[in-house]
């Protein structure tokens, strides 16, 4: 019987070996040595019945055993009964306990096969992920090096619960079990790749700056206004970034132990816009202009610059415009001053005001050009130099005037300033039939009277009455398009609809009962009368252009009409 159970014991051994799993016994690991043809099961029986006799014996020479040593005896025992019961494994063999390992044949790329457990597996694939965060590279565009990091592409591990999913399916099931699949691994290794992952928004800015870089890229055809004739550079061809082909390898990048230099891979390209496209550009679609002349000095400034920011913008069909982000940021640094705007319902004084008036110029030109308006807001109260409903307001990022190429040519913003006049010519190819005319109309459903407002100013005379800035009606508009041909009216469209609040006229008042005390007088001082409303400007405060005197009420925009005049 031992030589078959020692036989039994080299098969296990072997199987072990096999599958890649430990074996323990108790709290402690052992190592069945094909060599020793008696297992630990054998020997622990043998030595059991040796003591079994060995006590007989003792019994009957000397019957005077103390209790303690009995309860001793009985002490020892017992952890033998439970740890013999733990030890149980799946196949129900007493004293044999496998460990779970992962198989041998079973590897991850880059981390090699050297990863014995689910645990050392995950440590190793956090690891992974450190190292690739820490991890430069510089990528080589034709000769020209741009440096970054892993961490600035946003690379990470996209599959790593399906590497410790896939792992631990070969550390589940009984021995036999596990043993079938680490055989099936000896004759066909698994190695699963992990899967890097990019910021799509952070490659795309990365490529783009690389393409900047890019001695050989493709130079598109570009286009200007000068002198009032357009001016035309042809198109280059040259060379731009695969991206697809450029990104894999920086994927392969990240699993290399070592930082290295990346050449990226370029085709031949042609440019996006070329000068046979831009030649199409030759017909006003759209055009509007607003007047400052009641502006101070800082808002003509402020829209003069901001105008300046605006021309030339050259829009491919589906491209947007965006007022804000033309003109932005509004800063002292970048150009602009303080003068006067709306928020909130109340005036202000803002760096940059006046950009509002930019935007509704664009607004009335994109109208008449029939592009997509994709996005415009109206004032909270009603502006001078356009009818209700005509304006577009900018504030920080959550009122812009956006507009999109929706042609199938490309289009050309002009933007000009020109004495106290802002001019917004929208050029393209004219496709729309002859005879075929628009116009807007504004209609006023309601008005709110505006009221007056004091601020009561001890420094001036009881009686002093000045008013300090103009109200509006509040107002509830609409804007409607109406579309002709050959003078009849073939549709009526409705644009907008529009909330204004109304803002009172504000008046500082005088409430100083006496004169204060003065020094006596060398000579009779006249008597001054009262001050009134018609006092002089020296006490008068700039009102900010959109409270400038309100535009008559026609039946439609007049695109040459100077609002404030």
């Amino acid at each position: 019987m031992r030589k078959k159970t020692g036989n039994i014991a080299v098969a296990v051994a072997a199987f072990m070996a096999v599958a890649g799993l430990g074996i323990s016994s108790g709290a402690g690991r052992v190592d069945v040595l094909a060599a020793n043809p008696q297992t630990k099961a054998e020997k622990a029986n043998s030595d059991e019945s040796k003591k079994s006799e060995s006590k007989t014996d003792d019994k009957s020479s000397d019957k005077k055993a103390t209790k303690s040593d009995a309860s001793k005896e009985e002490t020892t025992a017992a952890p033998e009964t439970t740890a013999n019961e733990e030890n149980k494994d799946e196949l129900g063999n007493q004293g044999i306990q496998a460990e779970k390992r992962l198989p041998k044949g079973f590897g991850i790329e880059g981390l090699g096969e050297n990863i014995s457990t689910l645990d050392a597996l995950s440590n190793a694939l956090n690891s992974l992920q450190e190292k690739a965060d820490a991890k430069k590279f510089v990528l080589d565009v034709k000769g020209e090096k741009l440096e970054s990091s892993f961490a600035e592409l946003g690379a990470g591990i996209s599959n790593k619960e399906f590497i410790l999913s896939e792992a631990e399916k070969f550390t589940t099931g009984n021995m036999l079990e596990r043993f079938a699949k680490s055989s099936e691994l000896l004759e066909k290794p698994e190695n699963i790749t992990p899967d890097i992952e990019f910021n799509d928004d952070a490659v795309k800015s990365f490529l783009k700056k690389a393409n900047r870089k890019n001695p050989d890229a493709p130079v598109d055809a570009t286009i200007k206004r000068v002198n009032g004739a357009f001016e035309i550079t042809p198109e280059k061809e040259g060379y731009a970034i695969d991206a697809d082909s450029t990104v894999a390898k920086l994927k392969d990048a990240v699993l290399k132990d070592k930082e290295e230099t990346i050449v990226a891979d370029v085709t031949k390209q042609k440019p996006s816009v070329t000068a046979e496209e831009l030649g199409n550009i030759k017909d006003v679609l759209g055009t509007f202009t607003t007047n400052y002349s009641s502006s101070t000095s800082e808002r003509a400034t402020n829209i003069a610059v901001g105008t300046a920011k605006m021309d030339g913008v050259l829009l491919m069909p589906g491209e947007t415009l965006s007022g804000y982000e033309r003109m932005q940021p509004f800063t002292i640094k970048n150009g602009y001053k303080m003068a006067k705007a709306y928020q909130n319902g109340l005036v202000i004084d803002s760096v940059g005001g006046g950009a509002c008036q930019i935007a509704t110029t664009l607004y009335q030109a994109a109208l008449r050009a029939e592009i997509t308006i994709t996005e415009r807001k109206n004032h909270s109260m009603i502006v001078g130099y356009v009818q209700p409903s005509g304006d577009a307001a900018i504030a920080g990022d959550y009122k812009d005037i956006k507009v999109t190429n929706n042609r199938k040519t490309p289009i050309y913003v002009e933007a000009v300033t020109s004495g106290r006049d802002v001019t917004f010519t929208i050029w393209g190819k004219e496709d729309r039939p002859a005879g075929r005319t628009i116009e807007f109309v504004s209609e006023v459903l309601s008005e709110t009277p505006k009221g007056k407002t004091y601020i009561d100013d001890d420094s001036k005379s009881k009686g002093y009455i000045k008013r300090q800035s103009e109200g509006h009606k509040g107002r509830v508009s609409k804007l409607w398009k109406i579309v002709k041909e050959n003078g009849v009216e073939v549709s009526k469209d409705l644009i907008s609809s529009d909330t204004y609040r109304k803002a009172d006229d504000i008046y500082i008042r005088g409430t100083r009962h006496s004169a204060p005390a003065a020094p006596a007088p060398v000579a009779p001082a006249p008597t001054q009368a009262p001050e009134s409303d018609n006092s002089g400007p020296a006490d008068t405060q700039a009102a900010p252009e959109a409270q400038a005197p309100e535009v008559s009420q026609g039946p439609a925009f007049d695109p040459n009409l100077n609002p404030g005049q």
